[in-house]
């Protein structure tokens, strides 16, 4: 029996450091938040397959970590949100990759990365118990030969994949950026990484509906909404739904790994597309109501109750 998801990419144990000045080389900015030591649980893959599994999905990471990662409290919050470990690897001599982030008073982010136990010098191979009968798989950013290496896996066990960019040249070079849009199932980008592919590809993105074996794909763009097309038969149907609206938001951090989650749960429901991107607007809610990108996962009853009230306001 295989998972429901695969997932793939960066581990981040985040710290935020709140600034109300510039950083600038020679002068002292103040850190402003209290809590600017604690660590945020997360990271693309993360992210996506903790709040999968609080919505009762068996969606499995495939990642690496250091060897301060009970220490940190990383395996007891991957127990907590139900995540298998059968995808972790314990790297000797090396720390978990972790990241500082730089917020000033505008909400802007410098981010700082330590890529630690998942540096591609430590790639080993994947095992195929983890691949054979899979669902679905996500591959977002990631050391490069890891993600070749997880597509070449998709491919060879013919797993639908669902592709999040995050606009990384170095983890999606032109070629196999290129072969990953023309083989995957469900694209998801938001706005700049939209743009950034059409200028490269000299293309509309909907272009890979007939380049490749896309049914879906899905444009994220803020506080705007997302934009949604499908490809039936010959023909492409395509929609606009809203964002929800928060009561106030905390932190967008993770708002768009969480938005893809829901969409994904939806998907695999097998939920309409325009009810699979409302189920991503409303996930993402509920990180956009509290820091970091995983404390507010809502579990299956949270996510429906809210999700029906916003749904009958479309």
């Amino acid at each position: 029996m295989g998972y429901d998801v695969l997932t793939t990419g960066y581990v981040s144990m985040d710290r935020i450091l709140k600034i109300q000045s510039p950083a600038q080389v020679g002068f002292t900015s103040i850190i402003s938040n209290k809590d600017n030591s604690k660590i945020n649980y997360g990271g693309c893959s993360i992210n996506i397959s903790a709040a999968l599994c609080e919505l009762g999905k068996n969606a499995l990471p495939i990642i690496r970590v250091g060897t301060d990662y009970e220490e940190i409290g990383f395996k007891d919050f991957l127990v907590n949100h139900h995540v298998s470990l059968n995808g972790l690897t314990k790297i000797d001599h090396e720390y978990t990759s972790c990241s500082y982030l730089v917020e000033d008073k505008e909400g802007n982010h410098i981010t700082l990365f330590y890529p630690g136990a998942m540096d591609k010098k430590y790639y080993g191979e994947l095992n195929d118990n983890l691949f054979a009968g899979t669902r679905l798989a996500v591959i977002t950013v990631g050391p490069y030969d890891d993600n070749l290496a997880f597509f070449e896996k998709c491919k060879k066990y013919r797993i639908p994949l669902v592709f999040s960019m995050k606009l990384d040249f170095d983890a999606f070079p032109r070629d196999l950026l290129w072969d990953l849009l023309c083989y995957s199932t469900i694209i998801f980008t938001n706005e700049t990484e939209r743009k950034a592919i059409e200028e490269i590809f000299k293309m509309d993105i909907t272009g890979f509906f007939k380049q490749g074996n896309a049914d879906i794909i899905v444009t994220t763009c803020g506080k705007d909404g997302s934009a949604w097309y499908r490809k039936e038969g010959e023909t492409v149907t395509q929609g606009i739904v809203p964002a929800y609206q928060c009561k106030k938001i905390i932190d967008t951090t993770g708002s768009g790994d969480a938005y893809l989650s829901g969409f994904i749960y939806g998907y695999l429901e097998n939920k309409k597309v325009s009810e699979c991107a409302a189920l991503g607007a409303t996930l993402a809610s509920f990180v956009l109501e509290s820091e970091g990108c995983c404390t507010n996962l809502p579990d299956c009853s949270k996510l429906m109750t809210r999700y029906e009230k916003y749904s009958h306001s479309l």
